[in-house]
């Protein structure tokens, strides 16, 4: 019996067992509650981040937006360019024809003159009429082309100035698309950097809520312990099995019984006699299959001589819950069941708590 007795002692840190379990939960939820934190302050940095590189972007589609309409300018001002240049050439051609025609029939008179020797005045009047006519002719042309070569040299220029221009703008954009391609780089490593920041955020407030609510659940079971008072309910508890007394309660008597005996039919149910804790159950020299179940304030049921058992050790029961059936009881002689109920290491008589009639 030393034995029994040893056993039911050590349940005694089961009462404070819900508050340490409490108490590791809360150490847990600080923690997880740090680390949500610290994700929330992660994910807001990651916000603020990536608004101003969506600024950035912005900023860099503004001035490529601009760049292609200072392009598009540029081409409409070389494409005007090109169309004045063509005409100036064209202008110079018709130019350097005319100057060519006009020493055609410069050289043609002169060398009429020549050959005929004309010594006639009025010819010869004639004649320096046509020279100087045509050398005016031949001047106001060579003006013009000269004109023309100008403008079309400040053209030229025009469109080399303009070609340039367009190079650097184009080496400008391509160096902006640039920086934009690797700003939206940026942008989608910002944005794979949030999700998995909100993943983690949002499975860490999941196991918050998980944490809250078991350890809500732990004070409800502490609440529930506190109010059920086994102390109160005495001569109210349930019969473990309905059978025929064979053994009564004698702890002063030789030899002494501690608890009760009960002649039961085979494959009889044994119940627990209040809700508890299951803190044994295994075969006890002796006794044979042994459960034992804590009530709290100290309190303690033994069901001994069972043939099979349908708990674990650790299980909550509640009152008259089947834990298992009855086995050979060898002071019956037949099936039946062995019942104690202790206070702390001292049996009681279970007749004053077990509901009469």
């Amino acid at each position: 019996m030393l034995i029994v007795w040893t056993i039911l002692s050590l349940p005694a840190a089961v009462a404070a067992s819900l508050e340490d379990e409490i108490a590791r939960k809360n150490k847990d939820l600080t923690t997880r509650k740090k680390e949500v934190q610290a994700l929330t302050e992660q994910e807001r940095k990651l916000n603020k981040d990536l608004a101003n590189l969506e600024k950035s972007i912005k900023e860099t589609t503004t001035q490529l937006e601009l760049l292609e309409k200072k392009l598009a300018q540029l081409k409409k001002e070389q494409e005007a360019n090109a169309k004045q240049l063509h005409v100036l050439l064209a202008e110079r051609e018709q130019t350097t024809a005319r100057l060519a025609e006009l020493l055609g029939t410069l050289w043609l008179v002169y060398a009429t003159n020549k050959d005929h020797n004309q010594a006639v005045s009025d010819q010869w009047a004639e004649a320096n009429r046509q020279e100087y006519w045509l050398k005016a002719m031949y001047q106001q042309a060579e003006q013009l082309r000269a004109q023309i070569e100008q403008q079309s040299q400040v053209v030229a220029d025009q469109q080399s100035t303009l070609d340039q221009n367009e190079a650097a703008t184009r080496a400008q954009k391509e160096k902006i698309a640039t920086s934009q391609a690797q700003l939206d780089t940026k942008k989608e490593q910002f944005k794979r950097q949030v999700q998995e920041v909100r993943t983690k955020k949002a499975q860490g407030e999941k196991d918050l809520q998980s944490l809250a609510a078991s350890i809500a659940a732990l004070r409800h079971q502490i609440s529930l312990q506190s109010t059920k008072q086994i102390s109160k309910l005495q001569g109210k508890l349930t019969w473990p099995a309905q059978g025929k007394t064979i053994v009564s309660f004698a702890p002063n008597k030789n030899p002494a019984s501690n608890g009760i005996g009960l002649a039961l039919s085979p494959g009889t149910p044994i119940r627990s006699m209040s809700w508890g804790k299951v803190v044994h159950n295994d075969q006890l020299r002796g006794f044979g299959q042994v459960i034992i179940i804590f009530h709290g304030e100290d309190h303690y049921s033994l069901y001994a001589f069972l043939s099979q058992t349908n708990v674990k050790i650790g299980q909550e029961v509640e009152r008259g819950q089947q834990i298992g059936i009855c086995g050979f009881y060898p002071t019956a002689k037949s099936d039946g069941l062995y019942f104690e109920l202790r206070f702390r290491q001292k049996a009681i008589n279970p007749l004053k708590w077990l509901q009469t009639g």
